[in-house]
């Protein structure tokens, strides 16, 4: 089995994880559909359906490569703390600066933690675009653009990382607010990911970021006026999320995230670039 088979059969339709982004993507009326499919002759049926025996081949070929390999690491890595790469914001942090009592004007200043987080987890998605498309720099944001996995991880980043904890940041920041936020907590977050990856790594992320911003803040642009929706969708699925999390005490102990967000989307995306750059014959 290639490893995007077994990455993606870790999750089911009924998943938590799941329901959470159908629920969050049904609420945003620019959210690419999320077909399902667990495996990735499913993807190349469900979105390149008239895929020839050499492209299947190829896009299974890619499944196996290193930088395939290295998109599935990080995602994972995001949401279970694997080689140091751990990550305290999420959905319950986030839920908590939205839903806080008192005001969010100066979560950006006084909560380094969240930012160090939200800059960190930008570098990791910039790293999994670097490694998982090929081309120049607007090449590769072009590609994970196309992709819908691509599309999906840009929101779900910009709503849960970004419009949820500092909703009020983003509304002031005349939309500038990524630059704000790598400008005090880039070195940060770059250290920590160099930890995990190496001063190369870090170079190469950085480097992708410098494509990147202006997308995301796209993206945050359109994010922030349904943060509100957003919210009040999500929260529905903490409760339904504490329970579970009881009973799975010994996956909760060894650090595994019990919503993994991004392993599952970053699972689709290394799936949906096998799929893209197979048909594309790259």
């Amino acid at each position: 089995m290639n490893p995007v088979d077994q990455a993606l059969q870790g999750f089911t339709n009924e998943d938590y994880t799941v329901r959470l982004c159908s629920a969050i993507f049904g609420t945003l009326p620019f959210a690419p559909p999320m077909p399902s499919y667990r495996t990735l002759d499913g993807a190349i049926q469900t979105l390149f359906p008239q895929a020839t025996p050499h492209q299947k081949a190829r896009a299974t070929e890619l499944a196996s490569s290193e930088g395939i390999r290295s998109v599935l690491w990080v995602a994972n890595a995001i949401d279970t703390g694997d080689a140091g790469i751990a990550v305290y914001s999420g959905l319950k942090s986030a839920f908590s600066f939205f839903f806080g009592s008192g005001s969010r004007m100066d979560a950006l200043e006084t909560d380094p933690q969240q930012g160090t987080d939200a800059g960190l987890k930008l570098l990791g998605l910039a790293y999994m675009i670097h490694k998982a498309f090929p081309g120049a720099l607007q090449d590769k944001v072009q590609l994970f653009q196309i992709t819908p996995a691509g599309q999906a991880l840009a929101i779900y980043y910009g709503a849960v990382e970004i419009a949820l904890p500092f909703s009020d940041n983003l509304v002031q920041s005349g939309g500038d607010f990524l630059q704000r936020l790598m400008s005090r907590y880039g070195n940060d977050a770059s250290s920590k990911l160099g930890g995990a990856l190496g001063g190369a790594a870090v170079q190469e992320a950085q480097g992708m970021l410098s494509a990147l911003m202006g997308p995301i803040q796209g993206v945050l642009n359109q994010v922030a006026p349904h943060a509100q929706t957003i919210a009040n969708t999500a929260k529905q699925y903490i409760p339904g999320f504490m329970n579970a999390a009881d009973k799975v005490a010994g996956a909760v102990a060894t650090g595994a995230d019990a919503l993994p967000v991004y392993r599952y989307l970053g699972t689709r995306l290394a799936a949906e670039s096998c799929v893209l750059l197979a048909s594309r014959g790259l």
